[in-house]
């Protein structure tokens, strides 16, 4: 694609994510309840563990694949600016520095974004005018090579979207904390989440565009005028990864641990910091299957958000008896999860734009199981009740 057309899949991408998120978010915002009480409603009281575990499994090895880019910025510029390079201490100095900030619990990582938020956004802009500035002719010579708009821009789209799918299926976990208002909701996640997401993939877009490399941290590091902004350039890439692994790769598996096992909140950060080790990170990245790996897992992450979209604007009109969620009466909702099956089998088949495929195919034949078969619409009247916003 050329720079026009990846643009073009920035902002849809952008977009895309930031409406899902408003979606999704209206359970945990009006009732106060986690992802893994959500799940219930569409998948049973032990199937939702399953849903659960198809979402936080790729978190697992995000944590690990985020630590492993951490330390490998951090050893390439220590590298480059004073000779020294040791990419395993700062693996292991970021799983450690990681998991104890996260030990204290749920307020520090709170505290830990908030007042690093800033730092990123103010070096995301600066990254990306001295991009520009540095290889002005360059892209704008990319911005008319021939491109594609067939299944490569698809593809592509499938990609960015499906980095952050993991995020928007479990985000009442973070959404259940903010006031039952619908701009809290709307102007929160639409701000907070879309100006970021295309100041990042921006920078990736324009890094590889002005310098001729593929590896963002390298081409960022190009265009460093000298040593002391390096070094805050450092500073910079350890807080962006710190912040996203906090956020959504250590809280969600954390949670499920919590809830599956009993375990406490500090055993469970614990287990997710050493399990994320055991993912081989350094190898995954590395890895020409790595984009299959993201479409893999988005082939049955997609299946899972559809269902859970469906189950609560379309079975149960944004209406729950939040009272029977956390009732055992019902183990498995076998409607749930074979339409979550059957929707990622064949996600996997049309693996390059796997989500796109199987998000609407598992929301439709959950919501057409619904419809058709009298013993869940049964079950959907008998437990449904209304509710005030």
């Amino acid at each position: 694609m050329n720079l026009f057309q990846a643009g073009v899949v920035t902002v849809i991408s952008a977009f895309f994510i930031g409406y899902l998120f408003i979606v999704n978010s209206r359970p945990g915002i009006k009732y106060g309840i986690p992802f893994i009480v959500q799940a219930r409603s569409s998948f049973g009281y032990n199937g939702a563990r399953i849903a659960s575990l198809i979402r936080v499994l790729p978190a697992v090895f995000w944590y690990g694949i985020g630590s492993w880019i951490g330390a490998a910025a951090t050893n390439y510029i220590t590298e480059t600016i004073w000779g020294y390079s040791n990419i395993w201490l700062y693996f292991i100095l970021f799983q450690v520095l990681q998991t104890a900030i996260a030990y204290f619990g749920i307020n520090s990582i709170k505290w830990f974004d908030s007042l690093l938020s800033v730092v990123v956004l103010g070096f995301l802009i600066y990254i990306t005018v001295q991009l520009i500035n540095v290889g002005g002719l360059k892209i704008a010579d990319n911005w008319n090579t021939t491109g594609s708009w067939g299944m490569p821009f698809f593809a592509a789209i499938t990609a960015c979207v499906g980095v952050l799918i993991t995020a928007i299926i479990n985000n009442a976990d973070l959404a259940r904390y903010l006031e039952n208002k619908p701009r809290y909701n709307t102007i929160g996640h639409f701000f907070g989440i879309v100006p970021m997401f295309v100041i990042m993939l921006v920078i990736g877009i324009l890094a590889a565009a002005a310098t001729g490399i593929w590896d963002p941290v390298q081409a960022i590091v190009s265009v460093i005028p000298n040593p002391i902004v390096a070094v805050a350039m450092m500073i910079f890439i350890i807080v962006a990864q710190f912040t996203s692994n906090l956020t959504i790769n250590i809280k969600p598996p954390a949670l499920v641990l919590m809830e599956t096992f009993n375990f406490t909140w500090g055993v469970s950060v614990i287990i997710v910091g050493v399990l994320s080790i055991v993912t081989f990170p350094w190898l995954l990245i590395t890895s020409s299957a790595f984009n299959t790996f993201i479409a893999f897992y988005s082939a049955f992450l997609g299946p899972l958000l559809g269902i859970l979209i469906a189950d609560y604007y379309f079975v149960h009109k944004q209406n729950f008896d939040v009272d029977a969620l956390y009732k055992r009466d019902i183990k498995y909702n076998w409607l749930g999860l074979g339409s979550l099956l059957i929707g990622g089998v064949i996600g996997v088949f049309f693996l390059s734009i796997s989500w796109m495929v199987s998000m609407p195919i598992s929301a439709i034949l959950y919501w057409a199981g619904y419809k058709v078969y009298p013993s869940y619409k049964s079950h959907k009247s008998n437990n449904e009740v209304e509710i005030p916003s």
